[in-house]
């Protein structure tokens, strides 16, 4: 603590920067760093530990848990192409205006957040900028830049650029966002791409998007190239789409209501939790069924991700894809497991192994756990960067025992005593059961409508008074999580009755793709869901209301001339301080990863380990205050070149 407090005050001190650069140098060379977990991580947990011999399971759940290590070896740049409304209605006040203070329009809150994305990514990242109404607005987009001193600032200028008029046309402007990252030179094959969309707009007069089946087939190619993390803003905005090309792209869809349009950076600061710290890419998990002793797959509940059951049921594949740092995924796969004899548990394992693309090889090894019967063999694979070679993991298989009948004084035989069923393999299965529920009942079933709003929370409603009953004796510690559960669905029921549909489509996106996502505002993030970057992000975003709000105050002083004008000098402070915060993160970093080998004992290696994390998070806090003021110095520049430098009143 007392590392972070002093690295803390240095940084805060301008005139300390160079000081502190050079005792950080020193520190990182004579410090080790704490030894982290930096592999992807699967392990499995039957419903059940064993299963009577003479008995069946025709739904025996196995459920899967997939972990990204918390600090990956190496992190990996992104290009980010942010897709931003600017049609006229941006230009709405975010909230009723007071007598004392300028309205802010949701255009101005949009522009807070992109400018927040541009502090947050890395120098090795970048950004593109592609405006939209009723077409893309090529003169106020730009293409990828890297977030240098130099990017930054031009990012920052065609942020301050924008202007809101025209209606909204979101496919052509997603169109352009995959022209960009489909036009990427050079190391563009070593980056991870994703599309951010910000919107409050709807194309059709009815209020919502709305897409052909021919328009459906042209961008679902694209789609499937880039996740697309889509937010919309206020209750205006039609959500079908946006979930749509979430769904499809394997990305997210968040909105925040009329209440909370003001949090639209800590929603964007959610997704950007994740996207910055990128674990592993491809990863997916292959398990290999028993065949000779008869188990075999017959589904896999996966949500939003790929999965499929192949060979008879020999193999099944779940594609989880990216994963963040600190990430975990559950899925649940059923079994149906025959019963057995006595004699049979002695036999050998095997089986069939399918690569996936329906080939399917015989395998077969000794048993070597006794009464224990072998279900599941588990294999994985996943990449730590897009061009590395993929890392092939066999993990531990499952296995059950299978016990015997137990003789009573009688010489009688009865049924052993089956254990409780696992509670945490309990509460996926109820997490997935109620996900099914809502997404058939509501969004697959097209019942949410502007029409039908008013019924789908009437069936909703049904279903889960039906749902809680079915599950009410199941035990297993599943009374928290109920209770939990039906809050959620208490808010979906009531945003329905108020006639919006978007709380709904929230929901699903997030436990459907088992990430956060901003549900109505991001404090109704599904905590399971968040990872400790986006935590502390979400921190740093809500101090920027008090920043916009001081940015508009029209109680400033009168007869200011601003920096940036002739004889202003701030714009320049600034910038040679954000060229210094820039180098001081790359010289950490490189030192960081010479020292990660270096071995000490576990006292030292936490010392060293805090001050790296203090150190880099004070950088990220001073170079995140600089920007905010190099935005400012560059409105205030625009707006006294507008006047020919003359002093200027707000």
């Amino acid at each position: 603590m007392e590392i972070f407090q002093v690295t803390t005050m240095i940084l805060q001190h301008p005139l300390l920067t160079y000081f502190f650069s050079a005792l950080l140098l020193t520190q990182l060379l004579t410090a080790p760093i704490a030894a982290a977990e930096t592999t992807v991580k699967v392990s499995t947990t039957p419903i059940f530990p064993e299963i009577p011999q003479g008995q069946a399971r025709k739904d025996f759940q196995v459920l899967v848990r997939v972990e990204a290590p918390a600090r990956p070896e190496a992190r990996i740049p992104i290009d980010v192409v942010a897709v931003l409304d600017v049609s006229g209605s941006m230009n709405n006040p975010a909230a009723a205006p007071t007598e004392r203070t300028r309205t802010t329009s949701r255009l101005d809150l949009l522009k807070t957040a992109a400018k927040f994305m541009v502090a947050k990514l890395e120098d090795g990242d970048r950004l593109s900028i592609v405006a939209f109404s009723d077409r893309p607005v090529r003169e106020l987009s730009s293409g990828l830049l890297y977030m240098t001193a130099d990017g930054r600032r031009n990012a920052i200028r065609s942020l301050d650029q924008l202007e809101a008029r025209g209606g909204t046309a979101l496919v052509p402007a997603f169109e352009e966002a995959v022209k960009v990252l489909d036009g990427r030179q050079g190391d563009g094959g070593d980056r991870l791409g994703f599309i951010v969309l910000l919107t409050d707009g709807a194309e059709d007069a009815s209020g919502s998007f709305t897409l052909s089946e021919r328009r459906r087939e042209v961008i679902r190619g694209a789609l499937r190239k880039y996740p697309v993390h889509a937010f919309g803003l206020g209750t205006a905005h039609g959500p079908e789409v946006l979930l749509y090309l979430a769904q499809e792209s394997r990305g997210t869809y968040s909105f925040v209501d009329g209440d909370n349009v003001g949090e639209v950076a800590g929603a964007l600061a959610v997704c950007l939790g994740g996207l910055t710290t990128v674990a592993a890419v491809d990863t997916r998990v292959v398990l290999r069924a028993d065949e000779l002793n008869g188990v075999r797959v017959d589904r896999v509940d996966s949500g939003g991700h790929d999965s499929s059951v192949s060979c008879g049921g020999t193999s099944c594949e779940v594609s989880v894809g990216v994963l963040y740092a600190g990430e975990a995924k559950h899925f649940v796969v059923h079994l149906h497991v025959p019963a057995i004899t006595a004699t049979a548990s002695a036999s050998t394992e095997g089986g069939y192994y399918c690569d996936g693309l329906g080939v399917c090889d015989h395998y077969r090894h000794h048993r070597h756990h006794r009464h224990g019967q072998h279900l599941l063999a588990v294999g994985y694979s996943y990449r730590s960067h897009p061009s590395a070679r993929a890392i092939t993991v066999e993990a531990h298989g499952v296995f059950v025992q299978r016990s015997p009948a137990v003789l009573d004084l009688d010489g009688g035989r009865h049924a052993p005593v089956i254990p409780s069923p696992s509670p945490v393999v309990l509460q996926h299965i109820v997490r997935f059961e109620l996900l099914e529920v809502v997404a058939n009942s509501l969004v697959r079933g097209e019942l949410i409508s502007n029409d039908d709003r008013a019924r789908a929370a009437d069936v909703l409603q049904v279903k889960w008074e039906e749902f809680r009953a079915c599950h009410q004796f199941w035990g297993g510690g599943l009374l928290d999580l109920m209770s939990g559960l039906e809050k959620e669905v208490d808010g979906m029921v009531g945003s329905l009755r108020a006639g919006v549909a978007a709380y709904v489509y929230a929901w699903v996106s997030s436990h459907q793709m088992q990430r956060a996502t901003s549900i109505g505002s991001p404090d109704k993030a599904a905590v399971e869901f968040l990872t400790p970057a986006m935590r502390l992000l979400l921190e740093e975003a809500r101090k920027l209301p008090r920043w916009q709000q001081a940015a508009t105050t029209t109680a400033a002083p009168t007869n200011v001339q601003y920096a940036g004008c002739v004889g202003g000098g701030g714009f320049e402070m600034v910038d040679r301080r954000l060229e210094l915060w820039s180098k001081m993160k790359r010289d950490v970093q490189l030192l960081v990863s010479v020292q990660e080998q270096a071995a000490a004992d576990e006292e030292e290696q936490h010392l060293a380990a805090v001050f790296q994390e203090a150190s880099l998070a004070a950088i990220d806090r001073a170079m995140h205050r600089d920007i905010y003021l190099a935005a400012v110095y560059a409105s205030k520049q625009t707006r006294c070149h507008s006047v020919g430098c003359q002093q200027v009143k707000d």
